[in-house]
């Protein structure tokens, strides 16, 4: 078919034609599978259900499997909706939740109402007629899992898993409160929800170590930072840095350690034997914390912003660029703006920018918009 050629009306009639057709091809394939589990071919070529050997034998993803066997065993009991499908007169998406709704025991009314409802109207009606016995809570539950994944050097973890619906709510609404204390990036460029939830994430875990409050200068922990002089020389700190049995770290978490850590600095030599070992001590004396914390009202001093999270002084000149810990180079900055702005995404402070008011360098050196 010429589609340059062809009318808009008519590609459309042919999208659904199209659409009738994978019903009926779909209609037959049910008839087949449920033919082929009565004969228990599934059984007999070894798999352990029909679906994981609809998921072998006909290349199909696993929930697309699942979805056409769960199907196909509700049809048995459904013969109107089962010749509506070989008849192409509605989608195979439609009569696999039509058929969830029915079996859910909803009413004949509320399922001939549903065929003016779109799939996801469907599934949220169909959601909310189907039984959740205690036995399927319990199965729920017993398969919550969260897994973390680190890659082989540990610069990157991933993160996956499950949990039952409520506590699964839970956590999305800690996350979502938490991430909404966050303002938009200097430049105002909008950060992904799944970012948001991430940082959300990582300032909770950070609370329940070191029991920091809402509000307040939290507890640094000591970290032990070990540094192959050689190599970290040689790479302006990009290579040979390491937590203690932790991954690497490159500059900008280097940076951020030095800047509100309780830091003891472990220095090897080419063949590994220590050669300068670091006093423990807070990179910003404890006094002058609470001094810049006094001093700039107990909020974060970024423009426009007025939290009080987490709240940390914040070298304005890098200590690795020369920077040190004298008052004027020293500002309160919230966690967010820490961390987030300044740590992970390499924005710096305008150093000409009001005390009170700071505003930030993108990392290209440009003035933000």
């Amino acid at each position: 078919m010429d589609l340059t050629t062809v009318t808009s009306d008519r590609l459309e009639q042919v999208l659904l034609e199209g659409e009738a057709t994978v019903a009926r091809i779909r209609a037959t394939q049910i008839r087949m599978i449920t033919d082929l589990d009565r004969r228990q071919v599934p059984l007999g070529d070894g798999s352990r259900t029909v679906s994981e050997w609809a998921t072998g034998r006909m290349d199909l993803a696993p929930e697309t499997a699942q979805r056409l066997v769960q199907t196909a065993h509700r049809l048995a009991d459904q013969p109107d909706l089962a010749q509506e499908l070989e008849h192409g007169v509605v989608s195979f998406d439609r009569v696999a939740e039509e058929s969830r709704l029915v079996t859910s025991g909803a009413d004949p009314e509320l399922v001939a109402r549903s065929r003016g409802w779109d799939i996801a109207g469907l599934r949220r009606m169909t959601t909310r007629h189907q039984r959740l016995t205690r036995r399927d809570e319990n199965g729920i539950f017993q398969n919550r899992e969260i897994k973390l994944q680190p890659t082989l050097n540990q610069t990157y973890y991933q993160v996956w898993g499950g949990l039952p619906g409520f506590e699964g709510r839970l956590l999305e609404q800690a996350l979502t409160e938490r991430a909404d204390q966050f303002l938009p990036m200097p430049d105002r460029k909008p950060i992904p929800r799944s970012q948001r939830f991430a940082d959300a994430l990582v300032s909770i875990a950070q609370d329940s170590l070191d029991g920091t409050p809402t509000a307040g200068v939290p507890a640094a922990p000591l970290v032990s930072i070990f540094v192959d002089a050689e190599l970290a020389t040689r790479t302006n700190g990009e290579a040979g840095v390491n937590i203690d049995s932790g991954p690497r770290i490159g500059p900008l978490t280097l940076e951020q350690i030095l800047c509100d850590g309780h830091v003891e600095i472990l220095t090897t030599g080419p063949d590994g034997t220590p050669m300068t070992v670091g006093p423990r001590s807070r990179t910003i004396p404890s006094k002058l914390r609470r001094f810049i914390l006094h001093r700039d009202g107990g909020a974060c001093t970024a423009d426009g912003c007025q939290s009080r999270y987490r709240l940390q002084p914040h070298h304005i000149q890098p200590i690795s660029k020369g920077g040190t810990h004298d008052p004027q180079n020293l500002t309160t900055l919230c966690w967010f703006h820490h961390h987030v702005v300044i740590h992970r995404n390499g924005y710096q402070i305008n150093p000409n920018s009001p005390a009170q008011r700071r505003r930030f360098l993108p990392p290209d050196g440009r003035d933000p918009p």
